[in-house]
């Protein structure tokens, strides 16, 4: 008959990559189980408010310690029960305890720090060519959700808001023109209070326009309402933004697009926005 005071290295492994400590908890070793908690955690809140996650190679470093105590919690579990064999059973040393960790840690804290992280950072995929080049279809990239909790946004920002048709959506787009200002396109030209704007971001396709959608070479002139933004995508001829569906609320406004972290075009990960 199995001796039930003895620790299967195997078991304590699974049970940390189930959540992290746990297998601490299974060879009897509560307080490592708290520290590596404690530590996981602090590291998670100190990489959020440090702004680390806002640079790619920040990103990439936040995730590389948090994988390495995710590692460390399950192999220190492997070899501290090799080494332990045996252990004075605690009471909380039964599979009904087991469980209610596993159903705490995968109900309540990875949702409640999923919710605490997406406050602060989120990841977007680019399904269409409207903000080419700057971004193209697939480019997987990060958006500061916090960036406008203390000032607007400003000309050139690439911003993340609702679709102001479906607002169950969101849009990407650049800011060209700002509260109050007059805005007019004439031949794909930008002006700004009359004043031609320099525009490194636009792009246009060789195609004759006519029609309908002649107005998007030739537009306004409007003066953008106060709160509000006028916005285009740089692919200029290809883009549905303000010259269709008005102006967007800068309240509205959800983050600013920071870099790109995945990418067909592999020679594109780690690009900063701009």
């Amino acid at each position: 008959m199995e001796n039930p005071k003895q620790r299967r290295p195997w078991i304590a492994f699974l049970l940390s990559f189930l959540t992290p400590g746990l297998g601490q908890i299974y060879n009897g070793q509560m307080k490592k189980a708290i520290i590596l908690w404690v530590v996981s955690f602090f590291f998670g809140i100190f990489f959020l408010f440090t702004g680390l996650f806002y640079k790619f190679y920040g990103m990439i470093f936040c995730f590389a310690v948090l994988i390495g105590i995710f590692l460390f919690a399950m192999l220190e579990a492997f070899y501290s029960a090799r080494k332990l064999k045996q252990i004075d059973l605690k009471p909380y040393n039964k599979w009904y305890f087991y469980i209610v960790i596993i159903i705490i840690n995968s109900l309540v804290m990875q949702p409640l720090t999923r919710s605490i992280a997406r406050t602060y950072f989120r990841p977007y995929r680019i399904p269409s060519v409207t903000m080419e080049p700057a971004l193209k279809v697939g480019d997987h990239f990060v958006v500061n959700m916090s960036y406008y909790k203390n000032q607007k946004p400003k000309r050139g920002d690439i911003i993340v808001f609702p679709n102001p048709k479906d607002p169950s959506k969101d849009y990407i787009k650049r800011v060209i023109a700002l509260e109050s200002e007059n805005v007019e396109i004439i031949r794909d030209k930008l002006y700004i209070n009359d004043k031609l704007l320099e525009d490194p971001w636009g792009s246009f396709e060789k195609k004759e326009l006519s029609g309908y959608l002649s107005f998007l070479e030739n537009y306004g002139p409007v003066v953008v309402p106060t709160g509000s933004l006028f916005v285009l995508g740089d692919n200029r001829h290809n883009s549905q933004d303000s010259r269709f569906f008005g102006f967007v609320d800068f309240n509205s406004v959800k983050g600013k697009a920071l870099y790109i972290y995945w990418a067909a075009d592999k020679s594109r990960i780690g690009t900063e926005i701009e």
